[in-house]
């Protein structure tokens, strides 16, 4: 592709990606035709604040042996249900005794929140004969694989697919050709609400099937979380609610911006001074780099994967910027060897590009690697900030050897451009080593 071509295609992905960034995103989609859209950066509790509900665990019925087992267990079904993707920075830890401690940041349906978390979501299955006899069989929701709210293409209505776990494959298929061949019906209920009830038209042994019954799309969404996450261990009590201010507040994270501010200022101020032009275009592709955090960050939530930016998150994507930098750097100083070498200002960036990359993808797969142990390990904060460094990484990839080459190619292809002196620290070494070739 001709450099002209990248140059354009280049800034028409800026331009985009500036329209998403802006403060008012919303005003200028809404004139640009694309209403009902209000992508936005999430902020976590100690930024924004949202609610704290603290549950009490019935353990009454539980041996003294298991109950901690019962509470771990109690945590992790209700962080599956209001963390689904592990990267909302939601807080879901044992408090003191039997308690339980979930902070939500920026939570506005407080109700909703409750009660989806406080759900027993038992999940059973009953063969209903011709008589309208009910009878138990052995599958429940622990034989439940997974559950994805869909739409029926025929009917219009919401419905959740659900998949059986291997092991239980098998027992579905008895159970569905048994009500088959009777003329029975097959009851799924949920918590006393039936799901499904109705005739089996043939055996379902691939262990898929489908559950009806659901208001709208958005109760068979949060049946599907219930139903992923599976049953609370043991009955849970809602004994304290309250709303939770930002407990860094406005005057720190102010402080937090301004210092980010001054921080990213000096790194540009520093590669100027000493890239020259280079370091002006690389300053520009750091700009372009943070426009595009910004996107991600707010069209995040747009298709179901929340990135929700706490004080960890914040170090997290500063952290990136200088690693970012580091990637022009890296090559600028490649750059300059075959410049002092003799090479002309285009062949050494070319070739400079070529040296650096190895070092660059090196060392950012290496970064990535930590990030999937911190994810993977870590706690919902650590989460946050395993999350953020590893899009910064991705995105600095991009910047550094898309956005920087194609701006330094076209500026070195003009016939300003093309001047070492421009470019300080090249233009002086050059010309020492001309002189040394000359003798």
């Amino acid at each position: 592709m001709k450099v002209q071509t990248k140059f354009y295609l280049l800034c028409v992905f800026v331009f985009v990606a500036i329209l998403f960034a802006l403060p008012r995103e919303d005003k200028i989609l809404s004139a640009l035709g694309i209403k009902d859209t209000a992508p936005k950066v999430r902020q976590g509790l100690d930024l924004q604040g949202g609610a704290s509900l603290l549950y009490q665990a019935d353990l009454s019925k539980t041996n003294a042996a298991d109950k901690q087992k019962a509470l771990d267990g109690v945590v992790n079904v209700i962080n599956k249900r209001v963390n689904v993707t592990g990267t909302s920075e939601v807080v879901v830890q044992q408090a003191s005794g039997n308690r339980i401690l979930v902070e939500l940041p920026g939570i506005k349906d407080t109700e909703e929140a409750i009660s989806l978390i406080g759900k027993t979501a038992q999940l059973n299955f009953y063969a209903v004969s011709t008589e309208n006899t009910l009878t138990p069989t052995d599958i429940s929701g622990k034989d439940l694989d997974n559950a994805t709210a869909d739409i029926d293409t025929q009917s219009g209505q919401p419905i959740i697919t659900f998949t059986m776990k291997s092991d239980a494959t098998q027992k579905f298929a008895d159970l569905t050709t048994k009500i088959n061949q009777s003329g029975g019906r097959l009851l799924i209920i949920l918590d006393d609400q039936p799901l499904f009830n109705g005739t089996v038209s043939q055996p379902i042994t691939d262990g898929r099937g489908q559950m009806t019954g659901f208001k709208n799309i958005k109760d068979a969404q949060q049946t599907a979380v219930l139903l992923n996450a599976g049953a609370l261990p043991v009955p849970i009590n809602l004994v304290q609610q309250r709303t939770v201010g930002a407990s860094l507040g406005s005057e720190s994270v102010s402080k937090s911006l301004i210092a980010g501010i001054i921080g990213l200022a000096a790194v540009v101020l520093f590669m100027i001074a000493y890239y020259r032009l280079a370091g002006v275009i690389a300053s520009v592709a750091l700009g372009v780099y943070t426009i595009i955090n910004i996107d991600i960050f707010k069209l995040s939530g747009m298709v179901g994967l929340p990135i929700v930016l706490t004080l960890a998150g914040i170090a997290g994507f500063i952290l990136s910027i200088g690693m970012a930098v580091d990637a022009n750097i890296l090559i600028f100083e490649r750059w300059k060897e075959e410049v002092r070498g003799g090479a002309s200002l285009q062949a050494g960036l070319q070739s400079g590009f070529k040296r650096a990359w190895s070092s660059i993808r090196d060392s950012n797969i290496s970064t990535l690697i930590t990030c999937v142990i911190l994810y993977y390990t870590g706690s919902t904060v650590i989460r946050g900030f395993a999350v953020t460094l590893a899009i910064g990484v991705l995105v600095s990839m991009f910047t550094a050897i898309t956005v920087s080459r194609t701006l330094l190619e076209m500026v070195i292809r003009s016939e300003w451009g093309s001047q070492e002196r421009w470019y300080g620290y090249l233009h002086k070494k050059s010309k020492q080593a001309k002189k040394v070739a000359s003798k």
